[in-house]
């Protein structure tokens, strides 16, 4: 019961109507606590039709859970799925599939990076007085070498692969401060493209501690050095 009045879901299910209408209607199936995305459209003469949003398996790297974190994701793919309908006449799986084919790839290039990338910006900049100073100071490069990875060809596969070539071409010193904001700025940066469409694959793992490393032991004795020196 008490995952039925969670905050996350009352507002999911409001941004889901507001995009695409009242008959709109998504829930979490399944046994578990791991469940599925099911999503409903309910139409004028109330006759309904219901689809499984991402992979079916749970171990597919695009398997979307539901959870807090896919609720972006399910949003963007409803009102996708939506604007096929009416745009192309099809019935709710049919643009499903014609949404996910537009999506699925071997690599990230085929994706339209370069539109996430000024729609990230952009919700980076108008969220504060200071948004375009941080931009430029902090996001600007990181990001724009991570969209030039993403667009390269062959390009990475996954988010994993895309942090990984990140370090290898721009990761400086393990453990530094500017590593660690690299590789944070770029993960942050693929989760969000994961909330407005990009497949689940592009989420970076959790823990980041791999990409950012640690210093070494000679820059531990450096530094305790010149503390004892001061």
């Amino acid at each position: 019961m008490a995952d039925k009045s969670a905050k996350w879901i009352t507002a999911l299910r409001d941004g889901v109507r507001r995009d695409c209408g009242d008959g709109w209607m998504v829930r979490g199936i399944g046994d578990g606590l791991v469940q599925r995305v099911q999503l409903t459209v309910r139409f004028d003469d109330g006759t309904r039709t219901s689809i499984i949003l991402g992979a079916k398996a749970k171990n597919d790297p695009d398997f979307i859970p539901w959870a807090a974190t896919s609720a972006g994701w399910i949003v963007n793919m409803s009102s996708e799925i939506l604007q096929v309908m009416k745009e192309q006449g099809k019935g709710l799986a049919e643009a499903y599939e014609i949404v996910k084919q537009r999506k699925e790839s071997g690599s990230g290039s085929e994706l339209d990076w370069e539109r996430l990338l000024r729609k990230f910006k952009s919700h980076k900049t108008n969220n504060s007085m200071k948004g375009a100073r941080v931009w430029n100071r902090n996001y600007r490069t990181p990001i724009a070498r991570t969209v030039l990875i993403l667009t390269s060809n062959p390009g990475p596969t996954n988010g994993y692969t895309l942090l990984k070539t990140l370090v290898e071409l721009h990761g400086g010193e393990p453990g530094s401060t500017s590593r660690r904001l690299r590789i944070q700025y770029a993960a942050e940066f693929l989760r969000f493209a994961f909330k407005n469409g990009a497949n689940r694959r592009w989420l970076p793992p959790e823990d980041l501690k791999k990409f950012i490393g640690e210093k070494s032991a000679d820059l531990h004795l450096g530094k305790h050095q010149c503390d004892s020196e001061l």
